[in-house]
């Protein structure tokens, strides 16, 4: 194996301490190392608003893609790995490519494919990168965003075993804070889902919600991966249940790798057939009131619950373990170095 020089670019939350260390730039560097690659961290937003005596990131933008320059002149990357670096300013990918000679370039969105504003940035660092990768592999989708499809590709949500480190699957349900909770916002039909869900479960079903939704607090840091575990069940909710455009194929958010890498049992909208990638580690449901049903089912029958709550740990840490993935995007990125 040859040990390469990575850049990652992203934010990583300097400012406010690491309290997102669990993103998806921060896994992917850990997966570079334990891959035997050494990588350096370029968190962009911090540099732009540390570039101002006002913190302004539009106005520290110019001075922030310099120092980016800076930085790939000295270091050298084999690959520079741009994440939802959207204040990089055009013309920084070409003088990177001018002080680093043969040097690869790739970008990430972890954006669903609805996301406009997401989109556009995606597409304009796309078509200066090398490859580009998103966590969705919804083909009619893809095509939208009009990147070539040999550019493009399908990149699961990663699983880190020093972040996800709960085995909520070996705890009895009677053990356990809640039946059942989501964690996560209210934005689109988000909360007229939990009011349904609320509305329609028996009253000795002990169901939660938080993480913002219905004007709850924001969860962040350590705090939010405790909070996860402390459900059995745990729901995986679309913005918009009742509109197969917004559940495209295989697309979640980070959210089903940091419920299943811990074990917990989830339940997932049958549209997006994530099944086909997490298999029996996963419970789809149809509409509403078959979510209502099975949430009563794994309630009364904890071993099934506990079961599928393994399997989904196995699976997610042997198929979507972050080294697994920082393999697969170096393979396609650097195919000559890896």
């Amino acid at each position: 194996m040859i040990s390469l020089r990575i850049l990652i670019v992203g934010y990583f939350h300097r400012s406010s301490l690491f309290r997102t260390y669990y993103n998806t730039e921060s896994k992917l560097s850990n997966g570079f190392i334990r891959a035997g690659h050494h990588v350096i961290c370029f968190s962009d937003r911090d540099h732009a608003r540390e570039a101002t005596v006002f913190g302004s990131q539009k106005f520290g933008a110019s001075k922030m893609s310099a120092k980016l320059v800076e930085t790939a002149e000295h270091y050298q990357p084999h690959l520079v790995l741009f994440g939802h670096s959207d204040l990089i300013e055009a013309e920084t990918y070409d003088r990177i490519r001018e002080e680093v000679k043969g040097v690869r370039l790739a970008t990430f969105c972890v954006d669903a494919v609805f996301r406009e504003q997401a989109m556009t940035s995606f597409r304009k660092r796309a078509a200066k990168c090398d490859a580009a990768f998103i966590t969705t592999a919804d083909e009619r989708a893809l095509a939208s965003l009009d990147i070539p499809r040999e550019k493009l590709h399908f990149m699961p949500n990663p699983v880190d075993s020093s972040i996800e480190t709960a085995r909520v699957f070996e705890v009895p349900r009677t053990g356990l804070s809640f039946d059942g909770q989501f964690l996560g916002t209210g934005i689109g039909k988000r909360e007229e889902q939990l009011s349904f869900i609320q509305e329609h479960l028996p009253k000795e079903y002990r169901f939660t919600h938080g993480g913002r939704a219905f004007g709850s607090e924001r969860l962040t840091s350590t705090e939010f991966l405790s909070r996860l575990t402390e459900a059995p069940v745990s729901l995986n909710l679309p913005l918009d249940d009742t509109r197969a455009d917004l559940m495209p194929y295989l697309y979640s958010s980070d959210r089903i790798a940091q419920l299943l890498g811990q074990g917990i049992t989830t339940l997932s909208p049958a549209q997006s057939k994530l099944s086909d990638l997490y298999e029996d580690g996963l419970v789809e449901y149809k509409d509403r009131d078959d979510l209502i049903g099975k949430m009563i089912e794994l309630r009364e029958n904890d071993e099934l619950r506990q079961n599928i709550g393994r399997t989904a740990h196995r699976i997610a840490h042997e198929k979507t373990s972050v080294t697994a993935v920082a393999e697969m995007l170096l393979r396609v990125s650097c195919p000559e170095q890896s």
